[in-house]
């Protein structure tokens, strides 16, 4: 079962990330990644120009090309 994505905000002291709100769907040893604000906008960034990029290579959604979607 694949947990759902989500986003807290954490504070870091003496070598630990504490959490700056209750969390309720995560269990003791579960394993999270904490991105930095700038890691986060520079993220959005790439996913935008990454979707204004998808346009440019719709020529390759056809019939014949459909045997490489299942590689």
């Amino acid at each position: 079962m694949v947990a759902a994505p989500m986003s807290i905000k954490v504070t870091y002291q003496d070598g630990v990330f504490v959490p700056l709100e209750h969390v309720k769907r995560l269990r003791p040893g579960q394993r999270c990644t904490v991105f930095s604000d700038e890691e986060l906008a520079e993220i959005r960034v790439t996913l935008g120009w990454l979707k204004a990029a998808e346009q440019g290579f719709q020529f390759w959604n056809n019939a014949a090309d459909d045997v490489y979607d299942e590689m």
